[in-house]
This record gives structure tokens, sequence and C-alpha cells, in this order.
């Protein structure tokens, strides 16, 4: 039973007004000025919040706790842009792990070996010859990998066809070392310590046989993840990545106690799957939920990303002539699938990075709707980097909820321009990441980060999407309010999930999902790091507190 919990004299992060505030229940039980509290009859804790502000805890509407948590144990090269800092980081990262069968790096920018350059395996190999190694691009939509690994992979004595992914040859005819998209990357990463169950999970495919061992391994993973959504404040945490293995690992943990703050787990179709295993995670969807771990959605992707030509768009891309990419799904075979979940009552999300597969999106749920009739479906759209203005209006004439990340934006959040801004091409510029018109059209915009691709701090985030600047003088300026970030970061991420009836909102009979910051939030448009979490609650229960 959750405890009693008193918070006083905090400074609401809407109004920057003095407020208390009561849990009781594990719900909001009174909210009024500071003094005017009535008396507790129960026993409860009491703490003073002179100083600290108070929101409801955040929904991070786009992360990947499993891939996330493993992260936490590898090499991160978030920032880094040289080879001599790339070396750096390697040199001080190793030591202790030279026996690892693979040793694995993430975001990794595509220029971070230096301007106008790209990872191979020959340039892996200078950094480290004998051991293998892999790093993850900071989208993680590609890979490279080095000679030591492809070897150990048994990619460099034959190339096998892998669908929906490529493994990119050099001119010797062997793999160059860069591996697109999770098919590919997934040969190499079953070297890792766990397996490479987690890209397994990023599929939607099962891992095959698992030891209690390993089972356990990956438990502590997510476990390790949902620690650092607590520490960040992060009260709900909407999980992309599900398959049956992982659904089974979270209810375990469930039913253990072992979810600090809520999840909700999608499962992820792949256009490699067939219609038997379609059926069988659409199944898994409509499974029963509960408040702490629930289910209803599906997940699909129709493209790729800009940064490996894989985004699917409208027009030609400007270095290749006549080339749009393609999407993932057919039309026919996606507007099915849109069809059949939507009769079923599923949530439907899919990953669309260019202008063409979010138009794609957007005419399945057209069809879903014409076919079983309208309903409140909230159907969504993640990322959406780039949007052809045609189609600005279907968001809040369908009622699709904009599911994006701050952090995306080429320039924001450490990631460089280039190449992402010229594989757009400046015509396009004007189109991308539109969240300020999105908004205005009437569309429900939901943050999140799309961790591990960018940090999770929702801070940063927020930050990103405060000091966010146009790329040109006539590209828009897509920015967004103070109020209108925390919107997404909350009331938004709880309306994309149904759940605006109990969280996102600092009102009485809401559940307990709060957090205390020290730092006002609003000078977060000077510095990420001027606001953090001291204290989460999560249903009444304080999850994380800072110096515990």
């Amino acid at each position: 039973m959750p405890q009693t919990i008193e918070l006083h004299n905090a400074r609401n992060i809407y109004t920057a007004d003095r407020v208390s505030l009561r849990l009781a229940e594990g719900r909001i039980a009174w909210i009024g000025k500071p003094g005017d509290m009535p008396a507790c009859t129960a026993p409860a804790r009491r703490v003073e919040a002179e100083g600290l502000w108070i929101a409801p805890g955040f929904c991070d509407s786009h992360l990947h706790l499993f891939q996330g948590g493993i992260t936490l144990g590898q090499l991160n090269l978030f920032g880094i842009d040289t080879r001599e800092g790339f070396a750096a980081a390697l040199d001080a990262y190793r030591p202790g792990r030279e026996d690892a069968p693979l040793l694995s790096a993430v975001s990794a920018n595509y220029e971070i070996l230096g301007p106008g350059t790209r990872p191979d395996r020959h340039a892996l190999d200078a950094l480290l010859p004998e051991q293998p190694l892999m790093i993850f691009s900071v989208d993680l939509h590609t890979a490279w990998a080095n000679t030591a690994a492809l070897t150990a992979a048994g990619l460099m004595d034959e190339v096998p066809e892998v669908q929906n992914a490529e493994i990119v040859l050099g001119a010797d005819g062997k793999p160059n070392g860069e591996l697109r998209e999770g098919n590919a990357m997934r040969l190499v990463g079953r070297l890792s310590a766990h397996g490479g169950r987690e890209n397994a999970a990023m599929a939607g495919d099962e891992p095959g046989p698992v030891t209690e061992a390993e089972r356990a391994a990956d438990k502590a993973a997510i476990a390790a993840a949902l620690g650092a959504c607590a520490a960040y404040g992060i009260t709900t945490a909407v999980n992309m990545d599900g398959n049956l293995y992982q659904a089974e690992l979270l209810s375990e943990m469930e039913r253990d106690g072992e979810l600090p703050i809520r999840v909700s787990l999608a499962m992820r179709l792949s256009p490699s799957h067939d219609a038997a295993r379609i059926d069988a995670l659409i199944d898994a969807a409509n499974r029963k939920g509960t408040d702490r771990l629930s289910y209803g959605r599906i997940k699909m992707f129709l493209d790729g990303v800009f940064d490996t030509w894989t985004a699917y768009r409208t027009d030609d891309y400007p270095d290749r002539q006549g080339f749009r990419s393609e999407p993932l799904f057919t039309p026919e075979r996606f507007e099915a699938i849109c069809r059949d979940a939507d009769a079923r009552g599923l949530q439907i999300q899919v990953h669309c990075v260019g202008d063409a597969a979010v138009r794609t999106a957007l005419d399945g749920y057209e069809a879903a709707r014409s076919a079983n009739g309208s309903r409140d479906a909230r159907h969504r759209v993640e990322h959406i980097d780039m949007l052809h203005r045609d189609d600005l209006p279907r968001f809040s004439e369908l009622d699709v909820i904009a599911s994006m990340q701050p952090v995306h934006p080429p320039g924001s959040s450490g990631l460089p321009l280039e190449p992402t801004v010229s594989i757009m091409g400046r015509t396009r510029w004007k189109d991308t990441f539109p969240w300020k018109s999105l908004r205005d059209s009437g569309a429900t915009l939901a943050f999140g980060t799309d961790w591990p691709t960018a940090p999770l701090s929702p801070f940063n985030a927020i930050h990103s999407a405060l000091v966010r600047q146009p790329w040109a003088e006539d590209v828009a300026d897509q920015r967004i309010p103070f109020e209108a970030v925390i919107a997404a970061y909350t009331e938004g991420g709880a309306h994309a999930l149904f759940a605006e009836g109990d969280r996102g909102a600092l009102q009485v009979g809401m559940v307990g999902d709060v957090v205390l910051l020290d730092g006002d939030p609003r000078d977060l448009r000077h510095s990420a790091e001027a606001s953090r979490a001291v204290m989460t609650i999560c249903d009444g229960t304080i999850v994380h507190e800072a110096g515990a």
C-alpha cells in the first residue's frame, strides 16, 4: 500500500506558484496553497520542498528499454567527432574487457572520425586490429564492425542475403564494415555477451533458446533501464521493441514487484514476419494489461533514416536522381494490417522518417477508418523528420498522435548537421521536424527521446526543444513555448496512452506520479543541466530520491 506523502511549499512547473500536495492511496488527494493543507489522520511522510519545483511525472513516449539497459554498460561515443577522441575513449574503456567476445560502442555520429569521413572496417582496424569491435550509429540504423568482428561472424568468408538490410561491400567484394539496418547488424551483434537478444527484440523476433542465467542478465538490463528512467523523473516508459520474450520478462518483473515505473509495451511487426507470426503478435498486443504494465499497441517500420538513404520520401534524394527509397511494407500489406489491428481495437504506431512514409502511414489509418468506422483510435506516427505540407492537416483530421523527439534534429543535442542536412536537401529543410506546425494544426504532440539513440534525460530533450535554431533564414522556427514542451512530455504522453484521465496533470484524483525538480525548469533554455530530478514518485511510492 503506498504511504501518505505530503510535499510542502514547492513551485508549480506550469504557473511558478507555490503549492503543496498530498498523496494518499496512490493518488493526489489534495493540492492547494501552502499552509492550507488539512490535517492528516494517517501517518505521513512530510517533504519540505522549499526551492524545488513540482511537475507531473514525465512520460517518455518513445524509447527502447532492453537495448537501452544494455548500452548503460557499453562505450558511449555521444558527442565525439574526431579520430583522436574516439581512440582516447576506446583506450579508456577497454582495460578489463580485453577478453570480451565483442566490444560494443553506441551513439557514434556518422562522421565520428572527422568531417567528411565515414567509418569502415579499415579505420576501425587501425584503432583495434585484433579484438572484435562494433560501433552503433547514433540512430541505431547502422553499425560498423572491424575485420576481427566480421571474421568472427563469418562474413569475411560468405556474405548472406539479408532482408530489408544491407551488408555494404567494398571495391574488393568483401564487406567494408558498414551494416545497415537490424538484420545485418544482428549477424555481428550475436557475438556479444547478451547474444544479440536485444537486437531480436528490436525486430520483433524471438531470441531462441535462453538459459536461466541469460534470462536473469536480460532482466537485470531492463531493471537498470527502469532505474535510470526513475532517476530522471520518468514515471511512464513507452517501450517500442516488444516481442513475446520481452513481454514474459516484464510480466515476471511486475509479478515480483520489480517495475518501479509504468511500462507500455508495443508488439513489433516486421515485414519479414509471415501471417502466423503477425497474428501471434497482434494476439499478444491484445492481452490484458495492468496500471503498471500495459499493452494494446503494435509497432511497425515503414522506412529507415536519411543517413543511409533509406528514409522514404516524396521527392528524389539530391545526390541520387530518380531515387526516393521505398517503403518496408508494401502499401497494400500495410493497409491490410492496419485494418485488421484497428478492427481488433489496437493502437498502431509506425516509424516514419521520410515524408512519403508519413503519407503511407496516414493512408493506412484512413483505410482502417473507412473499413471499420470512426473510433477513438489515437494511432501514432513516430519521428516525422520530414512532412509534406499537404499531409499536415491530416493529423488532426484523423486524430493521429505526432510522437516526436526534440533531440533528433541535426544540430541538436550534440548531433552534427552533416551529412544529414545535405542528404535531406536544401529545398526540403522547411519541411523538417515540424513541431510548431503540427501543434498549430491541432495535432497532439507526445515527446520522448528514442533512447538509446539519444540521451535518456528529459531535461536534455526539453533543452533541445527550447534552443533549436532554424538551419537558414528562410526556414521557419519550429520551436513551441515552454509550457507546450512540458505538456508534450506529460499530458501529451498520457493522452497518447488513453490515460489523460489518470496522468499528466497536477489535479486531485490523478494518480500519484509526480517529480520534484531542483532548479527552475525554465532555465533549461540556457543549459541542459539547469534542472534535475531529486524525487520521483510513481503510483504514490517514492522510486527515486537523490542522495538516498
